[in-house]
């Protein structure tokens, strides 16, 4: 089990070891303790599977024993049914087994066909965006990774981890540093209580070097929280050059915040600002809706996609429908056997597989009355 990044979608799409098995379940009852309900429910979806792989792919009982082996396995395990989060996406084919505790929630469904179904997969890549949390201050910094339901610590060896450290200051200047730049808890300067300009000059070269390893480690697109005091905040705001830094600070005594309430006050923050991505796609659909740089049809979009048209495109993740797009006849055709496969995910493995980006979100918030909508590229 890993995490869900673009990479590990690309790694999916490239599977031809067909059957490829999917199967997605929600796992919210653990938060009620309901840890026998999921392995129960995980059992049904195993047994779908059995009856596909029975009557579409005429596997054998030996086969498909042999096939799900780990998979029951994982069913057996009452330890690992009591560790999960919000959802469950597995994954298998001949020689693979992975998979994935969500931190979206799911639905249940079981796929089997000459592909992984990634939709809710996706889901969980898109939705369960990563922001970064930078507790600052003089006398300590720490750099958290955190997530809906999640954070976890960051160590980066280059952060310092005071201003006496950085300054390399004995004990008795780190004394007179500290008690110039905070009081009661909040850091004092110039014009603020009488700290002088050397000290305040110490404090924003001290700054200087946290942006400057901010900059050089965060390589990822993903936002930053500053929790300091807010006159730390904004000193360090006018030296910021990373691009995702919020305007928005947590204010407040951070060494005093467990984990969880670092976790839940930086998501009151950011959570607003991480759906700014699918909003501003919708309205570009919508401004260029009445040209013939977007289609809400499904089977023009499958041909798009089959020849690397798409730049965006947006699903409502519960839409399914079954069909081939033939190539040689630029059409969708319904075999009703194996051959079949879900047009929905179709589109959205191959605008991924060619460069395109792909929002899987629910039927609410699609742009319009269409299960589907793209934008092209030209």
């Amino acid at each position: 089990m890993t995490e869900v990044k673009l990479e590990v979608l690309k790694d999916f799409i490239q599977c031809q070891e067909s059957p490829c098995t999917s199967i997605y379940m929600s796992t919210k009852a653990v938060h009620k303790g309901e840890f026998k309900k999921l392995e129960i429910e995980f059992k049904n979806l195993l047994q779908e599977v059995e009856e596909k792989l029975e009557n579409s792919w005429s596997f054998k009982q030996r086969d498909i024993d042999n096939f799900l082996k780990e998979a029951y396995a994982l069913a057996a395990d009452s330890t690992f049914w009591q560790e999960q989060k919000e959802g469950l996406a597995v994954f298998i084919s001949e020689n693979r087994f992975d998979y994935f505790k969500l931190e979206v929630d799911t639905y249940n469904k079981s796929y089997v066909s000459y592909n992984f179904n990634l939709k809710q997969l996706i889901s969980e890549f898109q939705n369960n965006q990563k922001y970064y949390l930078l507790a600052l201050s003089p006398n300590h910094n720490s750099l958290y990774q955190g997530s809906r339901n999640n954070i976890e610590k960051v160590e980066l060896e280059e952060l310092p981890l005071n201003i006496t450290e950085f300054l390399n200051l004995d004990d008795k200047a780190a004394e007179k540093h500290q008690s110039v730049n905070t009081a009661g808890g909040s850091a004092v300067f110039h014009g603020q209580g009488g700290a002088s300009d050397d000290d305040n000059e110490d404090l924003i070269h001290y700054l200087k070097e946290i942006d400057r390893v901010i900059n050089l480690e965060l390589k990822e697109d993903r936002y930053l929280v500053i929790a300091a005091d807010d006159s730390v905040f904004s000193l360090y705001k006018n030296i910021n050059n990373y691009d995702m830094l919020l305007d928005d600070n947590l204010s407040g005594n951070t060494k005093q915040m467990n984990k969880k309430e670092l976790r839940e006050k930086s998501w009151e923050l950011v959570e607003p600002h991480l759906n700014d991505y699918i909003k501003n796609v919708k309205e570009k659909y919508l401004e260029l809706k009445a040209s013939d740089k977007t289609s809400d049809k499904l089977e023009d979009i499958v041909e798009a996609a089959n020849y690397s048209k798409i730049d965006t495109l947006l699903i409502n993740k519960k839409a399914e429908k079954a069909g081939v797009f033939v190539e040689d006849e630029n059409e969708i055709k319904i075999m009703k056997n194996n051959k079949d496969y879900d047009l929905y995910n179709y589109a959205a493995v191959e605008t991924i597989k060619n460069g395109g980006t792909v929002f899987s979100i629910g039927k609410e918030e699609m742009p319009g009355k269409s299960d589907i909508s793209a934008i092209y590229r030209y």
